[in-house]
C-alpha cells in the first residue's frame, strides 16, 4: 500500500507533517470479552479503541452473515476470500454502519471487497489522522477505491490544502471530500478554483462557501450546468441567494428541480413572487412577505413521499407519472431548442 511517508495534516493555522505510522494498538478492531458464568459479547471499537455498544457476539454474527448473504444474491461480486469480506462486513458494522448501508455501498463498488482487512484497517487509520470520522469512511472508500490502491493520497493531501485555503475549517472540508469523492481523482486543483470563483460572480464569499459545503457536487459539476440552474433559480422561481444557500439545490439535477417547480405551480401551490417579495425575503424580512410560497429546501430536498404528502393529495405513484411526463416534455423542449439553434447556425452561414 503507498500511503506517503509524510502526510500534511493541519495544526491550528498552518501546515505540518506528521508520519503515518500505524500502531497496531489503536487499528479499528473487535475486542472479544467473556463474563461470568455468560455468553460470549463483541465490544465494538471503532477507530483508534473507542468503545461503542456492547452487542451480544450472536446479533454480531447474524448481521455479517445477513450482509454476506444479501451481496451475493446481487451476483456482483469479484473472486476474493470470503473470510476476508466477512471481517470487512464487521469492520464496517463496528463504524455503526447500517447493514443496509453496507450491503449497498459494496454492491456499488464491489472491488472494496478485494482489498485484505489489513488495507482496511491502515487505510481508515491514516484517514482518522487526516479529520475523517466514522460516518465518512464507507461513502468515501466507495467513491475512491484508490485510497485503498495507494495511489489518492496525493491527491487527498492536495485537496485538503485547497480547502484550507479558502478558509473552511478542517470538520467541513473532511465533509465536503467525503460527500463528493469525484474531488479525488486529480490533484489538479485549478478546475476546482474555476469553479468556485464561478459561484463568487453570484454569491458572497461567506455564501459561496455555505454552499460547496451543503452541495460539494458544486466542485465537479460543468460551470454550463450549474450556470443553468442558477439562471433558472432566479429567472423562472423568482428566488435569491439568501434561500438558495439554505438548500441543497445544486446536489439535484436541474430536470428535478423543473419538475418540482412546475408540479406546485400548477397545483397552484406556488407563484412567481413579485419584487417587493423577492427584496423582503432577501433581507429577512418574512413578516411582509405576501406570497406563502414553500421554501426552495422543501420543494427539492424531501424525497417523493414527503413531497407528496406536503403538497398535494396525490399518491407516490401518480407524482412518478407526472415525472415520466415531465421527461417527454422537457426533452421536446430540448429538441426545439436544438433544431432552433441549427436554424439559426445555417441562417447566418446563408
Amino acid at each position: 500500500m503507498k500511503i506517503p511517508g509524510l502526510f500534511r495534516v493541519t495544526c491550528t493555522r498552518t501546515f505540518q507533517f506528521r508520519s503515518l505510522v500505524f500502531d497496531q494498538n489503536c487499528a479499528p478492531f473487535w475486542r472479544v470479552t467473556t463474563a461470568k458464568n455468560t455468553g460470549s459479547t463483541r465490544t465494538l471499537v471503532s477507530t483508534f479503541g473507542c468503545r461503542a455498544a456492547e452487542v451480544p457476539q450472536s446479533y454480531v454474527d447474524r448481521q455479517v452473515d445477513n450482509a454476506w448473504t444479501e451481496l451475493c444474491n446481487t451476483n456482483l461480486l469479484p473472486a476474493t476470500d470470503v473470510q476476508s469480506c466477512r471481517e470487512i462486513i464487521k469492520l464496517l458494522l463496528s463504524f455503526h454502519y447500517h447493514k443496509n448501508h453496507i450491503v449497498r455501498g459494496l454492491s456499488e463498488n464491489p472491488v472494496l471487497l478485494k482489498f485484505p482487512i489489513g488495507r482496511w484497517k491502515e487505510t481508515i487509520s491514516a484517514l482518522q489522522l487526516s479529520g475523517f470520522k466514522e460516518p465518512h469512511f464507507l461513502p468515501l472508500l466507495v467513491g475512491c477505491d484508490g485510497l485503498l490502491h495507494g495511489t489518492a493520497w496525493d491527491n487527498l493531501n492536495e485537496m485538503l490544502i485547497f480547502l484550507h485555503s479558502l478558509q473552511l475549517p478542517r470538520y467541513k472540508t473532511v465533509q465536503i471530500i467525503a460527500r463528493n469523492p469525484l474531488l479525488l481523482l486529480s490533484n489538479d486543483t485549478r478546475p476546482i478554483m474555476n469553479r468556485y470563483s464561478n459561484l463568487l460572480k453570484v454569491f458572497t464569499k461567506t455564501e459561496a462557501q455555505l454552499l460547496i459545503v451543503k452541495n460539494p457536487l458544486l466542485l465537479t459539476d460543468p460551470v454550463e450546468e450549474t450556470n443553468r440552474k442558477i439562471n433558472y433559480l432566479y429567472m423562472k422561481m423568482g428566488i435569491r441567494s439568501q434561500e438558495i444557500t439554505q438548500s441543497q439545490v445544486f446536489q439535484h439535477e436541474l430536470a428535478r428541480i423543473i419538475t418540482r417547480h412546475r408540479f406546485v405551480e400548477r397545483a397552484g401551490v406556488y407563484k412567481m413572487p413579485d419584487k417587493h417579495d423577492m427584496a423582503a425575503k432577501e433581507m429577512n424580512l418574512q413578516a411582509v412577505i405576501s406570497s406563502a410560497n414553500p421554501s426552495l429546501a422543501d420543494l427539492v430536498d424531501t424525497n417523493n413521499g414527503t413531497f407528496t404528502t406536503s403538497f398535494c393529495s396525490m399518491t407516490e405513484a401518480e407524482y412518478k407519472a407526472f415525472e415520466a411526463m415531465m421527461i417527454e416534455e422537457l426533452q421536446e423542449e430540448t429538441d426545439d431548442d436544438t433544431e432552433s439553434d441549427l436554424s439559426d447556425s445555417e441562417s447566418d452561414s446563408e
